[in-house]
């Protein structure tokens, strides 16, 4: 059983393209993302988001401590596996859920781009709001379509329009209902770098999620001569910078059967050593998965706080 005061939505901004790879070549792509079986849409397994938290905790912490503290600690929060030359293993004290695509850059005819969100990432982000904090469900009015609401514009970039470009799609834009209002103060606290959203089918989401995502080619260069060498042009598929996710995280006491670290202090340890920024997926010597981030509370949620 997980206890509310001891979870939190942890926010992801990328910085940079993002390539969390599916291990095996669709069509034309060599490296494609990883993506939900169910609705094709990109994210990050919950097993690479653990992945990088544990790296990353262990390099603040062996920057702070010797190697023996970095470990101890890190092994305690993060747990470790069996092994013929080691003591047994132990279950971690924190749980990662998959990173979920929250909001999508596309290029745009009116803006350098847009964010595109739809009704069913919104039903998918109330239901894991009610988990954490017990707020009640936002209200979501669905648009038809090729059609959109604007339900953020900080910059002003979507008010005159009633037609917008997203990439291939051409669709009719009108200002978000009342009813969607509640939506567009939530996501300015949740990811308020995200400035100009608009709320597009499920449909129109989908095709442009599985459509708009970048393509790189890659090619490996001979040390002998300088050039490249053959057969090694590949095509490897990223999630574009400026994407929005997001993943819960539970934090639970230390699993021992001796005198445990208590989940609260599990917590601060994890959010001291990953308190900004993150790096995620792979290629991090290409700048690949650079991530802002962004905790948020129950009570920060739920609008105890900021």
């Amino acid at each position: 059983m997980f206890d509310n005061n001891l979870t939190e939505l942890c926010f992801f901004y990328c910085l940079s393209p993002l390539h969390a790879g599916a291990g095996q070549a669709t069509g034309a792509i060599d490296l494609p993302i990883q993506r939900e079986r169910h609705t094709a849409w990109p994210q990050v397994q919950s097993s690479g988001v653990k992945g990088a938290f544990r790296h990353w905790f262990y390099a603040y912490q062996i920057n702070r401590s010797d190697e023996k503290i970095a470990k101890d600690l890190t092994r305690q929060v993060f747990g470790a596996e069996e092994s013929a030359d080691s003591e047994n293993g132990q279950a971690g004290a924190v749980s990662f859920s998959d990173a979920r695509l929250l909001a999508f850059p596309v290029r745009s005819n009116v803006a350098p781009f847009v964010w595109i969100t739809c009704p069913s990432v919104v039903d998918r982000l109330n239901r894991d709001l009610l988990m954490v904090s017990g707020q009640r469900p936002l209200e979501i009015e669905a648009p038809e379509p090729e059609k959109g609401f604007v339900i953020l514009d900080k910059d002003g970039y979507l008010k005159k329009p009633d037609k917008i470009i997203l990439e291939d799609l051409c669709i009719d834009v009108a200002p978000a209902p009342d009813s969607s209002k509640s939506i567009a103060l939530l996501l300015d606290k949740l990811v308020p770098r995200v400035k100009r959203l608009i709320l597009v089918s499920d449909n129109d989401y989908a095709f442009i999620v599985r459509t708009a995502t970048e393509i790189q080619p890659q090619i490996k260069i001979k040390m002998e001569t300088g050039t490249a060498q053959d057969g090694s042009l590949r095509y490897q598929e990223l999630l574009p910078s400026d994407s929005a996710l997001y993943s819960v995280v539970f934090f639970f006491d230390e699993r021992t059967e001796k005198t445990p670290v208590l989940g609260e202090v599990i917590k601060g340890h994890v959010k001291d050593a990953v308190s900004t920024h993150i790096q995620l997926g792979g290629d991090a010597s290409l700048g690949r998965g650079l991530m802002e981030i962004s905790w948020k509370s129950a009570t920060e949620i739920s609008g105890g706080g900021k």
